[in-house]
């Protein structure tokens, strides 16, 4: 495919990529020095561990700086550091296909195993493929609900479809990386990819450890995103919220480690509440009923495709996370900033 072929420097993964690897192994990736410097230059640069970006030059270095920087993600065997480092490559693609025509995300989306159509507006995909696909059960713009659904074929706008092939690319990833994992461990990798493996982990770990664990204190709602004190003033109002809402308020607070007692107090005055069926779908929400899974907080980008976000001022400006938000409002208030958590505060008293 001649268009595979000109978008593999910014799509690295396509079916054909792996014809650029020859010889090519963690095991020898001393003997590619500039593959080593451009890979750890680019899991710095999306992890946030540095602000320079790496320099590649071509489809054939794009490639094999991807597949090189998976494996020494994988070597670390670090759980933490291969799903961030996931999530950090979905957020690359999904920026990528943004600048790109909607077309090309058929080629994108079919090298992942999607099979999808696009009629110029909208794409479709059969419901017997929709729930084939992985990756994508923690997004609440993804779930069946959500989409329209006529005579066994979905539809998705191009900004939901892009979602979505960024959601399945980051499991696609993910897996691998925990896949190789074993095959890894055992490796004999030479000193000078040791060294930048060990230092990539070194500077991570700093990083992480240096986070607050929202979770281990107790909510401070004054702290809260304001999406969050948004939804939840809106229900203490009787009004009722949106069903993306309603999931972003839930997560949230389930993620602070409230117990579900603390999270119904919030629902308690929308005006359909029935506490049995209430408990019920928080319980699911936290992994305590049904498949027992717990579910995640929507990312700031999910919640501006669904309409949820309500503040694009200070902090939220380049905020991606609403826990994240959160977490730097409490380190900005144990640091006696009297503006923490402050943002948007004139909007909706």
């Amino acid at each position: 495919m001649v268009m595979a072929s000109e978008a593999l420097k910014k799509y690295p993964f396509l079916i054909g990529a792996d014809t650029y690897l020859v010889g090519l192994s963690l095991s020898n990736l001393d003997e590619f020095p500039r593959i080593l410097e451009l890979a750890e230059n680019k899991i710095r640069f999306l992890l946030r561990l540095s602000k320079l970006p790496p320099n590649i030059n071509d489809k054939k270095e794009s490639v094999a700086v991807f597949t090189a920087s998976l494996a020494m993600v994988s070597f670390t065997n670090n759980r933490r550091l291969i799903r961030s480092y996931g999530y950090a490559l979905s957020r690359e693609l999904e920026e990528n296909l943004a600048m790109d025509s909607p077309k090309s995300y058929l080629t994108v989306a079919s090298s992942l195993g999607m099979k999808a159509g696009y009629d110029g507006q909208r794409f479709d995909m059969a419901l017997v493929d929709y729930l084939k696909l992985k990756g994508i059960d923690n997004d609440p713009a993804l779930m069946l609900p959500q989409l329209p659904l006529k005579r066994g074929t979905i539809y998705l706008s191009p900004n939901v479809f892009r979602l979505m092939i960024s959601r399945v690319f980051r499991w696609v990833v993910v897996d691998k990386m925990e896949s190789q994992m074993a095959e890894l461990r055992h490796a004999a990798l030479s000193d000078r990819v040791k060294a930048a493996i060990n230092s990539i982990m070194a500077d991570f770990s700093k990083k992480k450890g240096l986070e607050v664990d929202v979770s281990s204190l107790s909510p401070v709602e004054s702290l809260f995103p304001p999406c969050i004190k948004f939804w939840a003033a809106e229900m203490n109002k009787g009004v009722n919220i949106p069903h993306q809402a309603r999931f972003l308020v839930a997560t949230f607070l389930i993620a602070l480690d409230m117990d579900v007692d603390e999270v119904l107090n919030y629902f308690k005055h929308t005006p359909d509440y029935d506490e049995r069926i209430a408990r019920y779908q928080i319980e699911d929400l936290a992994g305590e009923r049904g498949s027992g899974k717990k579910y995640s907080v929507p990312r700031c980008d999910t919640l501006r495709t669904l309409g949820v976000c309500v503040c694009r001022e200070g902090l939220c400006t380049h905020m991606s996370h609403p826990l994240l938000y959160y977490r730097i409002s409490i380190e900005k208030k144990l640091k006696g900033d009297k503006n923490a958590g402050t943002d948007c505060a004139k909007s909706f008293p």
